[in-house]
């Protein structure tokens, strides 16, 4: 039940005529809503008398401070010379002995002890979220009937005609965030940049403590931009409410999309064939025939992409011969990803095939171990995907970071990724790296290696990744993902 404190007797009768203790929608009845108003004004005049009580301590301590540094300034050009003065040192032992434990006494006093009482005493609980939703809903109504555009309302205009009476940003932010609860996103948007420009700087410190700052509104019409496909603004929206938070603003939810939005905008391009990776003149093409005997007596031709996280590209890995084996070998076994969460993520069909299906995938394992310096004996079978057209593996990583476990390396760690090109792709199907600016074109026979752990042992996230929809042919890959406890490393990269 509503507090009922130093209610006017008129207002007593209005109380009673709704039905004291009854629980009432306030947002159907003018006569119910009238009620609020003396409930809001005996609410602020505790707060009142709270605040007058609070200023008189800050007064009194201001007087002291004020005292004391008039004395403070007359020492501070001679300490010693100022404390010679029997009639300085006295009173000096003094206030610290007498006066400095009462001054103590005094700031460790809580004052507003009573009305802080009665705001605790408060009982808001006859006022729910339907109440807000009914009025919402009213107001909207009103909106879409008459035909009022969201700024003229705001503002106090209704049907030509101006009232002493508007809307503020936290009013118009909590329209936005229920019209993006009924999913209308497109009117969501609106008022939310209605009360960006309904904002009031002079109001700074209350906003910010109820939480309706113009970076939660900012993050808020991110989040609602995204349920428009408006990504371009949603990640301009993000990036507008970190760049205008205080520290106390919890903004964690507009970084974290605004990276990710960030990534999405990069893999646009790398998929498009626009990469923007800077030239960098450490790295190079070169014959690798480091680390095995096999590569000594055959080198690759290696393409040096990314040397932290390291991301090479090796050629002429995988003869015809054995990509039509692999295809073959995986064509009746092929089959769509299941769960309703991959439906976008992932498009595509894949098979597993066993290291020692075949002699000639058992030789094409030793080849990759011989690559990537890593013994392969603890790592997952090697996977045969075939994407069709608009077939996509969206950005993720392969390494997942353990919670808890003992090894550095858990035995599922997924430390490197081996990609084997099976197929050129007509258009479409690059392999993108969005945290790295990376996109690399599908070359039949080639072998992309990257690894996901960095020297810490830890998963690094700059390795995330994607595979491009495909545009126009089919893409076959074949990936091996290089698992185990750590103790596999033959030769690991040194990175200069």
């Amino acid at each position: 039940m509503l507090a009922v404190r130093m209610i006017s007797p008129y207002w007593l009768l209005l109380w009673l005529g709704l039905g004291a203790g009854e629980e009432q929608h306030y947002a159907t009845s003018t006569r119910h809503l009238a009620f609020l108003l003396q409930v809001e004004d005996e609410l602020l005049a505790t707060v009142r008398q709270y605040a007058v009580e609070l200023q008189q301590k800050v007064d009194t301590m201001r007087a002291l401070q004020a005292e004391w540094m008039a004395r403070r300034v007359e020492a501070r050009a001679d300490p010693v010379s100022y404390v010679a003065n029997p009639l300085r040192s006295l009173p000096l032992i003094r206030r610290m002995h007498v006066d400095a434990r009462k001054w103590l006494d005094f700031a460790r006093l809580e004052v507003g002890q009573e009305p802080l009482q009665q705001l605790a005493d408060f009982d808001l609980s006859g006022i729910s979220p339907m109440d807000f939703k009914e009025a919402a809903d009213g107001l909207l109504r009103i909106q879409e009937i008459y035909d009022l555009d969201e700024r003229d309302m705001a503002r106090g205009k209704l049907r030509h005609k101006h009232y002493n009476s508007r809307l503020n940003s936290a009013d118009c932010l909590a329209l936005g965030v229920h019209l993006e609860d009924l999913q209308k996103g497109r009117l969501s948007g609106k008022w939310l940049e209605v009360a960006l420009e309904q904002y009031e700087d002079k109001w700074e410190p209350i906003h910010r403590l109820l939480q309706v700052g113009r970076s939660q509104i900012w993050q808020q019409l991110g989040l609602t931009l995204i349920s428009t496909h408006d990504l371009q603004g949603s990640h301009a929206a993000f990036t507008k409410a970190v760049e205008g938070a205080s520290e106390s603003e919890d903004v964690e939810i507009a970084r974290h999309l605004a990276d990710n939005l960030g990534y999405h905008f990069v893999h646009q391009r790398n998929c498009q064939g626009r990469s923007r990776l800077p030239v960098q003149s450490s790295l190079r093409c070169h014959y690798s025939a480091e680390g095995s005997a096999f590569l000594r007596l055959a080198p690759l031709r290696m393409e040096l992409l990314s040397r932290d996280p390291l991301v090479a590209l090796y050629h002429e890995v995988v003869s015809a011969a054995e990509q039509r084996h692999l295809m073959l070998l995986s064509e009746s076994q092929l089959q769509r990803q299941r769960g309703h969460q991959y439906d976008k993520i992932r498009t595509f069909a894949s098979a597993s095939v066993a290291a020692n299906a075949t002699p000639t995938v058992e030789q094409l394992h030793r080849r990759l171990e011989d690559i990537t310096g890593l013994d392969l004996a603890e790592s997952e079978p090697l996977r045969i995907l075939n994407y069709g057209i608009g077939g996509q593996y969206y950005i993720h990583v392969d390494c997942e970071q353990p919670q808890t476990h003992v090894e550095p390396y858990p035995k599922e760690y997924r430390l490197a990724t081996v990609l084997l090109y099976l197929s050129d792709v007509r258009l479409g199907g690059f392999t993108s790296f969005p945290a790295l600016g990376l996109g690399i074109r599908p070359n039949r026979g080639s072998a992309l290696v990257w690894h996901n752990a960095n020297n810490a042992g830890n998963c690094d996230y700059r390795a995330l990744h994607a595979a491009c929809p495909v545009l126009l042919g089919t893409r076959w890959v074949a990936s091996k993902w290089i698992s185990g406890s750590g103790g596999q490393w033959r030769r690991k990269p040194c990175r200069k």
